[in-house]
């Protein structure tokens, strides 16, 4: 009791305050360079309902009958975004190769690069079926990953639209628009350039894209079943 009475002058918030940065500091560095991890939040793995993935796999069903094939970006564009990512004819010229992938003629299309201080917006698609643009923002800390799934996400938006194949709800018609991605072959090519990612300092991240990783297994595990069934 009397060791209490002694710590209590101690127990101020400012002293209280203290104590709970350097376990932070302490939980950071464990983190960060013993278990070589980004502190990064469990917001950020948040999934999606799978009952809500399994409803938009259900849809792409019965407008296209069965997954498309894998989709494999050419080596020789991805190794010209590496050496520069802001390489306009590289991109285009990938934009029209995902395109033609998902049955499309991409040269009509407009790619207008961007580089806008936003963290909530990868990219985006305007359309009337006359003319369309992609705007496609280029941040410090996407790499190539990033941009082809980006640009596949876009380009899958252009398909749904043509297809006619949409939700009403706007978050929801993102998801439907993710998983039809991942149905029309970008498996690969989403799930590396969703990966949640260290930002440009220690203490924060960044991931691009509705879904998360573990959606998209999901998904590829649904596609699975179906490619089963129709097989035997």
């Amino acid at each position: 009791m009397n060791r209490l009475n002694e710590l209590l002058p101690y127990l101020t918030f400012s002293n209280i305050c203290r104590v709970l940065t350097i376990f932070g500091f302490i939980y950071f560095v464990v983190k960060r360079f013993i278990m070589k991890q980004a502190p990064v939040p469990k917001a950020a793995f948040k999934q999606v309902p799978h009952e809500l993935l399994e409803s938009c796999v259900d849809q792409l069903v019965k407008k296209e009958r069965e997954p498309s094939a894998p989709y494999t970006p050419p080596k020789e564009l991805i190794q010209s975004l590496q050496q520069d990512r802001e390489d306009e004819e590289a991109l285009k010229e990938l934009l029209c190769d995902i395109c033609e992938h998902l049955g499309m003629d991409g040269s009509y299309i407009k790619l207008v690069i961007q580089h806008t201080p936003v963290t909530d917006r990868a990219g985006e698609i305007e359309t009337d079926l006359a003319f369309t643009t992609i705007r496609l923002e280029i941040q410090k800390t996407y790499q190539v990953d990033t941009l082809v799934a980006v640009l596949a996400h876009e380009a899958t938006h252009l398909k749904l639209y043509y297809r006619g194949v949409r939700r009403k709800d706007s978050w929801e018609n993102e998801i439907l628009t993710d998983t039809a991605a991942v149905f029309y072959g970008f498996y690969d090519v989403m799930y590396r350039g969703y990966e949640v990612r260290q930002g440009e300092n220690a203490f924060s991240y960044h991931k691009v894209g509705y879904i998360s990783q573990q959606d998209i297994k999901f998904i590829g595990e649904l596609l699975d079943k179906i490619s089963q069934k129709r097989y035997t």
